[in-house]
């Protein structure tokens, strides 16, 4: 029978220095230094969806497609087709302008100031008028517009024409955003530094899914499909905005009194505008850096840092305009998407909108029965609600 005998076995490291260091002891037996919070990229990349959540209440919908209804203010404004000698009495106007007319309304040419009463109203004219009211009459010109001041009636007269504007529905949809994601058995019960990944994944993944949320706030396009269900896509608040775009590109450089300027139009109407607030105006500018920098360096001495919300420490640059006060917001996500535009909203004016009961929530054991490890959901069911259009701006075009 023959002899056993043992395989060698590697010898142990010998160190000779007469004191052990760290650089002596096995590289995994060290424990590194590792921070026990693990940094999340672009932790308040959703400022339009933080604010939306805290500054307005939240509507509910009900239906994957919601509606809202507006009403304008009464159009007090007609444009002349053709030209007029001074003692003309029949005023040619755009068809669809005498509408905005009728017996003993006064209308005040914007150009010369001259104040006419309209006696009678015909299609695409005022075919009977009064010039010259309490003053001289003077000749008018194609393009020209008048603005209606006041209806005057006569001592005794009947009710005269009842005038009142349509009320429009407007509507969006709400759309799915779904997030998920998942451990293995064994991920779940390891000691990580930082934490366990449940619990740092989790997080990350909490602000992917707002950001997506945001995205699709700004930027989302209106549409709907029917595959077996539903699936509904939202207008973003880029979509809305149609009045006041401010293409910047050809002004070959901003300052004060084209800023300004701007404001002077933009901060005039909404419940945040200088109409209806005064001096007390305040709008909010959406911006990539390329604006906060052009504001920064234009209006260095006037911006003051604020703090919007102490709870969630949101803080942002506030500019006191001639016309009311600009809350600039820096928003990390246009420097990705469009670096060269900006937003100002009347907050006042933008809501939060969530299907019922399917308002952001975490949702667990999305796995199947037989998966050794746990699959988990951020689900959110939402849109968003974008009144007055005209209240808000886009601003786009600034350059490097």
């Amino acid at each position: 029978m023959a002899e056993f005998t043992p395989k060698s076995r590697a010898e142990a490291t010998i160190v000779t220095q007469q004191l052990r260091g760290p650089e002596n002891l096995l590289a995994a037996r060290v424990v590194v230094d590792m921070s026990d919070e693990i940094l999340v990229y672009q932790p308040q990349a959703q400022p339009l969806l933080t604010l939306t959540g805290k500054l307005r209440d939240k509507r509910e919908a009900t239906n994957a497609q919601f509606f809202w209804l507006e009403r304008d203010v009464l159009p007090r404004t007609v444009e002349l087709t053709a030209d007029v000698t001074d003692v003309a009495t029949v005023l040619n106007i755009r068809a669809g302008d005498e509408n905005r007319g009728a017996p003993g309304y006064v209308f005040r040419n914007e150009t010369t100031g001259e104040q006419i009463l309209v006696t009678t109203v015909a299609a695409g004219q005022f075919s009977v008028v009064v010039r010259g009211i309490g003053g001289s009459s003077a000749p008018m010109t194609a393009g020209q517009r008048l603005r209606f001041l006041r209806p005057v009636a006569e001592d005794g007269a009947g009710l005269g024409t009842p005038k009142s504007v349509q009320e429009v529905a407007l509507n969006n949809r709400c759309e799915i955003i779904r997030t998920p994601f998942g451990f293995t058995g064994r991920d779940l019960q390891t000691e990580l530094y930082g934490g366990r990944d449940k619990g740092t994944e989790t997080k990350a993944q909490m602000f992917e899914h707002k950001k997506s949320i945001e995205q699709a706030m700004w930027f989302g396009r209106a549409f709907a499909r029917t595959i077996t269900h539903q699936q509904t896509f939202m207008s973003g608040v880029d979509s809305f905005l149609t009045t006041n775009q401010w293409d910047v590109s050809g002004l070959g450089g901003l300052n004060y009194h084209s800023i300004n300027a701007a404001l002077e139009q933009m901060m005039k109407h909404g419940d945040g505008g200088s109409l209806r607030k005064g001096a007390g105006a305040v709008k909010y500018l959406f911006a990539p850096g390329r604006w906060v920098t052009l504001f920064n360096d234009l209006a260095l001495d006037k911006l003051q840092t604020q703090v919007l919300d102490e709870q969630i420490g949101f803080s942002c640059f506030k500019y006191v305009s001639p016309h009311g006060t600009v809350m600039i917001l820096p928003t990390p996500l246009f420097d990705e998407l469009c670096p060269d535009t900006a937003f100002l909203l009347d907050l006042n004016h933008i809501r939060y909108v969530y299907f019922r009961g399917r308002d952001t929530k975490i949702l667990d054991n999305r796995q199947n029965p037989d998966v050794d490890g746990e699959i988990y959901e951020y689900m959110s069911d939402v849109s968003i609600q974008v009144e007055e259009e005209f209240a808000h701006s886009k601003w786009f075009g600034i350059s490097v």
